[in-house]
C-alpha cells in the first residue's frame, strides 16, 4: 500500500515533536532505594462463586475512587461489583445476551466509565453503553465513510478505544490485517468527525510478527502487543517492541514522540525473524527466539507519589530445550510530564504485576488464589 501521508488538515489542530532524555536526572535515580512488599489478599464471595475463567483485563474496571472493582462474567453474563475496602462482593447485576438490551454473545470488552455506565464492545467492533443494571442505553456511532475516505475500507477504528467523557472525544489505534502503518485517532463528537495519524517510529513493531497458516486447519501467529491509555490527563501510546512512547495532549491537542535513555535494559528488540513460516515446529523456533529480548509493558499512574510507573521483562538464556523459562524483571518511575526519574532491576519476583492499579499508594494487580478471586498487593518504600 502507498504510504499514507498527514493530511494538510491535521497540522491545525496537531503539533508533533521529539525529544529523549536520560535515566541519569539531576536529583539521582528515585528508585535508588527501593524495597518492597507483597500480602496476598482473597475476596470474599458469600454465596456466589465467582467463575474466573476469562478473569482479564478487558473485562476487568475500577472505580474512580478506587474503591470499587467490577469484574463481568462473559460465561454467564453477571456483572460481579467488589467492593475493595471490605473486600467482599457486594453486588451482582445481571446482564442479558439478547433482546432490546442484549449485550450479544460475543463481547470482547466490558468497560466502566466515568459517568458509571459500561461501554461494552463485541467482537465485530460494534459498541453499546449500558447502565449497572444492565439496560442498554446507546450506541456508539462513529461515521466511517467520511472518516475513511483516505484509508483504507475495513479498517478497524475501534482497536484500543478510549472514551473521553469530559471532552466529546474518543481515541483509538486503528488496525487493519493487511495494512502495515500503526495509527492513531482522535475522533471528535463521540465519532462524527476524526482524524487519523500514523506513527512512524512504531512501524518496526511488524518485523516481529511471526505467522503460520496451515490451510483449513488454521495457523498460529504472535505480534508485538500496542497500548492506548487514558492516564492523568494525558494519552499514552506503547508497545512491547520498544521504551520510547506517543505522547497526545488531549488540551493543546499536541502529539509528541518520547524516547528515554534506559542504562539497565536495551532500548528495544535486536533480533531478526521470519515473518512467515511454514510449520509449527518452525513457529515455534522463531517465537523462541524472542525469549531473552526485552518487553516493555503499559503505565500505572499513582495519585499519592505523582508519578507514573512501568514494567519489563527479559528473559534469561536457556540451558537447553527442556529447561524452564526464567525472567529477570524491571521497573521504570517517571513524573506526571513523562520524564524518566528511576529504574531499578526488582530482584525475588517471580512474575510482573501486569493489569494492576494503584489505590492508597500501593500497587493492586488480580490474582487468581485456587480458584478465588484475589489480589497481590505491592507496598513500595522509596
Amino acid at each position: 500500500m502507498q504510504k499514507l501521508l498527514l493530511i494538510f488538515s491535521l497540522f491545525l489542530f496537531l503539533s508533533c515533536g521529539k525529544s529523549q532524555e536520560s535515566s541519569n536526572p539531576e536529583n539521582g535515580n528515585f528508585l535508588d532505594n527501593l524495597t518492597f512488599s507483597i500480602d496476598t489478599v482473597v475476596v470474599d464471595p458469600g454465596d456466589e462463586i465467582i467463575n474466573l475463567k476469562h478473569l482479564g483485563s478487558t473485562y476487568v474496571s475500577l472505580s474512580p475512587s478506587k474503591d470499587q472493582f467490577y469484574f463481568f462474567d462473559r460465561s454467564r453474563f453477571i456483572l460481579h461489583e467488589i467492593d475493595l475496602n471490605s473486600l467482599k462482593l457486594v453486588n451482582n447485576y445481571p446482564f442479558e445476551e439478547v433482546g432490546p438490551n442484549g449485550t450479544g454473545r460475543l463481547v470482547y470488552i466490558f468497560k466502566l466509565l466515568p459517568n458509571g455506565n459500561f461501554s461494552v464492545q463485541d467482537l465485530f467492533g460494534t459498541v453499546n453503553f449500558f447502565s449497572k443494571t444492565g439496560k442498554k442505553i446507546g450506541s456508539l456511532n462513529i461515521i466511517e465513510e467520511e472518516i475513511l475516505k483516505d484509508f483504507p475500507f475495513g479498517l478497524n477504528l475501534v482497536y484500543q478505544l478510549q472514551i473521553d467523557l469530559v471532552r466529546n472525544k474518543l481515541y483509538s489505534l486503528p488496525i487493519y490485517m493487511n495494512v502495515e502503518e500503526v495509527f492513531f485517532a482522535v475522533f471528535d463528537s463521540l465519532g462524527q468527525s476524526g482524524k487519523i495519524l500514523e506513527l512512524p517510529q512504531f512501524q518496526k513493531i511488524n518485523n516481529y510478527k511471526i505467522q503460520y497458516s496451515s490451510g483449513s486447519e488454521g495457523g498460529e501467529s504472535r505480534g508485538e502487543q500496542r497500548f492506548l491509555q487514558q492516564l492523568n490527563d494525558l494519552i499514552i501510546i506503547s508497545t512491547t517492541y520498544q521504551n520510547s512512547v506517543y505522547i497526545y495532549d488531549p488540551e493543546m491537542e499536541t502529539l509528541i514522540y518520547k524516547e528515554f535513555g534506559h542504562e539497565l535494559v536495551p532500548l528495544e528488540k535486536n533480533v531478526k525473524v521470519k515473518n512467515k513460516v511454514n510449520s509449527h515446529m518452525e513457529f515455534q523456533a522463531e517465537t523462541d527466539k524472542l525469549h531473552d529480548q526485552i518487553n516493555f509493558y503499559d503505565f500505572n499512574w499513582d495519585e499519592i507519589t505523582q508519578r507514573f510507573y512501568r514494567f519489563a521483562s527479559k528473559g534469561l538464556p536457556i540451558a537447553n530445550i527442556d529447561s524452564p523459562k526464567k525472567y529477570e524483571y524491571f521497573m521504570f518511575a517517571y513524573d506526571k510530564e513523562l520524564n524518566l526519574k528511576g529504574e531499578i532491576k526488582l530482584e525475588g519476583l517471580s512474575e510482573l504485576p501486569l493489569g494492576g492499579f494503584f489505590k492508597d499508594g500501593k500497587l493492586w494487580s488480580y490474582v487468581n488464589v485456587e480458584d478465588e478471586l484475589g489480589f497481590a498487593v505491592f507496598t513500595f518504600d522509596f
